[in-house]
């Protein structure tokens, strides 16, 4: 049995994974799911908040459970995972982005969105989020998640997840990785794409799984918060790959 690590995205906190959590312990595994700070039920102001504080977050859960884990980031959330695999590389069995944000050592995601400017993506998160006068942070409006995020979710699901949506401070997006082959490129790595994800355009997914190697990709017929939308067939995914890691 695994122990699995999940790791929120953007505007999120651990509540998303409420669907998701029940059927991977039903199937014999623990699960570790920390808010970020600024996140969630997390009381810090999100202005505090940067990679480093999240990712110390994550690697301090890491360090609290027993035995390797199986690190699990969504969107933002593998920004995220993949500095916490160079920080513990030796505690993580494999890494696993769902519909997550997976970037080269050096890169941030203003560097990739302008590096990949020639797809021409509508970007939806930037299109609606909106943005504080200091510049610091960003909310996202109701009337928009649910097309953005939720596009394949129950109504009553999308009603429920928007309205526990908080402000998420920008600095992560400009925050580069600092990633090294010996230590990230060591840890095994899967990704969760979903077909029909609004907020992390299918094209930037596929590009990010093309030059960032990945033991395998696992399509989802589904929007980009699966934990919701599909949750046993991502925890059907995730339980694949611990049988095959751990």
């Amino acid at each position: 049995m695994a122990h699995f690590v999940l790791v929120h995205g953007s505007f999120h906190g651990s509540w998303c994974w409420q669907r998701l959590i029940p059927l991977l312990r039903a199937g014999g595994h623990e699960v570790t799911a920390p808010d970020f700070p600024g996140s969630g039920k997390d009381t810090a102001p999100p202005e505090n908040a940067d990679l480093a504080s999240y990712a110390t977050r994550i690697a301090g859960a890491i360090d609290e459970v027993r035995g390797p884990v199986i690190l699990a980031g969504h969107s933002m959330g593998g920004i995220v995972a993949s500095q916490v695999a160079e920080w513990r590389p030796h505690r993580i069995a494999a890494t696993v982005y769902i519909n997550g944000l997976m970037l080269r050592p050096g890169e941030s995601l203003v560097s990739f969105l302008a590096a990949h400017a020639h797809l021409g993506v509508e970007d939806l998160v930037l299109k609606n989020m909106q943005v504080s006068p200091d510049g610091a942070t960003a909310s996202f409006p109701a009337a928009a998640a649910g097309e953005v995020f939720y596009n394949c979710c129950p109504p009553e699901d999308a009603a429920w997840a928007t309205a526990q949506l908080r402000p998420q401070r920008l600095k992560i997006y400009s925050d580069p990785l600092a990633l090294t082959p010996a230590r990230f490129g060591s840890v095994r790595r899967f990704y969760v794409e979903g077909l029909k994800d609004n907020a992390v355009s299918l094209a930037y997914q596929r590009s990010m799984a093309d030059y960032t190697a990945c033991e395998e990709v696992f399509s989802l017929d589904g929007d980009h918060s699966p934990f919701l939308s599909a949750p046993q067939t991502l925890a059907d995914r995730l339980e694949e790959v611990a049988r095959r890691t751990v």
